[in-house]
């Protein structure tokens, strides 16, 4: 039995060490915490230098209002500020500060000097304070604004410097906070200093896309489109990336509110959701997305480094962002970002291989080992054997070309670019690769598409339209089938989510399952492995919603009835195809993120013909 203890009160070194721990994490938080103050006193160019990771040293100087004396002494003393005067100023925040616990806490568990000026003064003030007791407090030189120094960090709690990662870690952590606050202050000038090398700079001019390109390289700015719309009173605006242009992880997605860096799982799952049938698998792309909402909607004192913040009403949110990426998906544009090309459709990095024209054979596709008639670059026809590499590698445009000269010339193909078209270029049909790959001709160069990727767009597309389930047919003699108890939970558990997709399903022992309808699309004999895949793909999925499910279960029922990779295709079956697809809403990827076109632009084929 434990013992009763008398309760007793804290000393002042001791709880501030206790608040340290809760606001000053790593150095990163420190650098946070101090850059936010900086920016709450109006600053336009702010400067940090750290060595070691932030462990020996963190400064950072502003050209903010800077502080009086009198100011300076009280903001070193704990739930001083002056970002609010009571508990309803909460409700209404504008500022990234408000609790006053971030100079004092992090001078409790360091060495920690403040040097201010005000703009409309003379001399400044220097204050130096070591592990949470004031040394000195003097008048001094410096410069306007206000110059925080941190040295020693952790150097009275070494328990607490153990816990650091690495120096290369830390600094790591550094340089991506600041990145973040830079996106979400573009008019503001940011540089870090690592080592007494800079390593992070940015214009302050105000330009979001100029700002991004300082921090992920200026190559990206043709791959960014403007966000640019509003949902119910909440602003939305930003830039997001196309869908190729992604990263292993969520370190290029950063999400703002009200100018404050947050993370959001609610906000990362709706940007998930917007490019859900454009990504692999495996894939976070870049965006940066800044929200503008009325304060008392938002409750931000919910974490004590007030990372995390909690909204009002959340599906509101999640709609805003939602709608706010698809319709830039949809309808990509580049609004004020004069450098963003809008189309989606990426285009192929090509380099230049020189052929040998006298062993170049173009034909339909032979069998290994077949004699067949072959174009030459001589003109004439000869007899040729293809051995099974030489048969993989022919190019199959002459059943195209014979098809185009007697069945449909030419300029009797149709641009497939409609009234309600989602692509961006008239293309027309040309051929066949391989019997995979239809080639058109657009108005910026040669486009080559995927025959079962755009099939899987187009069907993928009308299932998800479906306004209750997808069309179904019933079967004169019900599947029975047996599977493993597991198995046979989930089909029951989700039998709604089953039906939706076109299966009749019901229970016809502890293990055995009755199929009594199946997708109108599907041949029985298919019926069964799209149960077990649906099944896979249920259980693959931790704790998945409605949505996820119903999404990767469509996925699967695209691409069990779409055209086939060596399906051969005549001229109107591609030219219905491409209608078809620039008819969807996103046509320039399959609903698993793979590309359903690609694009040689004029530039590229001109590197090819060494024309450049």
């Amino acid at each position: 039995m434990i013992p009763a203890a008398s309760v007793r009160l804290l000393d002042e070194n001791t709880a501030n060490k206790i608040a340290a721990g809760e606001v000053v994490e790593r150095p990163a938080s420190i650098v946070k915490e101090l850059v936010e103050n900086a920016l709450d006193a109006g600053s336009t160019v702010i400067e940090i230098e750290i060595a070691a990771g932030g462990t020996e040293l963190i400064r950072v100087t502003d050209n903010g209002s800077g502080m009086t004396t009198a100011n300076a002494k009280l903001a070193i003393l704990r739930h001083a500020t002056s970002k609010i005067s009571s508990a309803d100023d909460l409700n209404h925040l504008v500022s990234l500060g408000f609790r006053g616990e971030a100079l004092p806490s992090i001078a409790a568990v360091s060495r920690f000097t403040l040097l201010t000026r005000p703009q409309e003064e003379s001399i400044g003030t220097r204050i130096e304070i070591e592990g949470g007791f004031v040394q000195d407090v003097v008048e001094a030189g410096a410069a306007s604004g206000t110059s925080v120094t941190i040295r020693d960090l952790f150097f009275n709690t070494p328990a607490r410097r153990k816990f650091l990662k690495t120096v290369a870690t830390e600094g790591a952590q550094i340089h991506s906070i600041i990145g973040k606050i830079a996106l979400a202050y573009p008019g503001v000038t940011f540089k870090l200093i690592n080592h007494e090398r800079l390593v992070l700079s940015t214009p302050g001019t105000d330009d979001l896309l100029e700002t991004a390109a300082n921090l992920y390289g200026h190559k990206i700015k043709p791959d960014l489109l403007a966000v640019d719309f509003e949902y119910e009173g909440i602003g939305v605006t930003g830039v997001v990336a196309k869908p190729h242009l992604i990263k292993g992880t969520r370190a290029w997605q950063t999400f703002i509110v009200n100018n404050r860096v947050i993370t959001n799982r609610m906000m990362g799952k709706a940007l998930d959701n917007a490019y859900h049938s454009l990504l692999p698998k495996t894939g976070f792309p870049l965006a940066v997305i800044r929200l503008s909402i009325a304060p008392e909607t938002v409750d931000v004192n919910v974490h004590p480094q007030k990372l995390e913040i909690k909204f009002s009403n959340d599906q509101l949110i999640y709609q805003a962002l939602y709608r706010a990426v698809k319709d830039v998906l949809v309808h990509p544009s580049s609004p004020g970002l004069t450098a963003a090309a809008p189309s989606l459709t990426p285009n192929l990095a090509v380099t230049a291989v020189p052929l040998q024209l006298e062993n170049m054979h173009v034909s339909s596709r032979p069998e290994a080992g077949v004699t067949t008639s072959v174009w030459h670059p001589s003109g004439s026809a000869h007899e040729a054997q293809y051995t099974s590499a030489e048969s993989s590698a022919a190019f199959s445009v002459a059943e195209a070309r014979q098809a185009l000269a007697k069945q449909e010339p030419l300029q009797s193909v149709e641009p497939v670019l409609q009234e309600n078209s989602n692509c961006e270029q008239v293309l027309y049909p040309l051929g066949q690769i391989d019997h995979c790959y239809i080639v058109a001709q657009g108005q910026d160069g040669l486009y080559i598409i995927d025959q079962h990727a755009a099939h899987e767009r187009i069907r993928y597309d009308k299932l998800s339209q479906a306004a209750d389930r997808v069309p179904s047919q019933q079967l004169l003699v019900p599947l029975l089938i047996e599977f493993t108890e597991p198995e046979a939970d989930i089909l029951i558990d989700f039998q709604g989510l089953f039906y939706e997709l076109g299966f009749a399903v019901e229970l016809a022992g502890p293990t055995t399952i009755r199929l009594l309808e199946i997708p109108a699309d599907i041949q029985n004999n298919y019926a069964e492995a799209y149960v077990r895949d649906i099944i896979s793909q249920i259980q693959s999925q931790d704790h998945p919603t409605s949505q996820a499910l119903r999404h990767s279960c469509l996925q699967l029922a695209a691409c069990h009835g779409a055209i086939r990779a060596g399906e051969k295709l005549n001229m109107r079956q591609m030219q219905a195809l491409l209608e078809e697809l620039c008819q969807t809403e996103l046509p320039y990827a399959c609903p698993h993120g793979r590309p359903a076109m690609i694009r040689f632009t004029p530039h590229d084929l001109s590197k090819l013909f060494k024309r450049t």
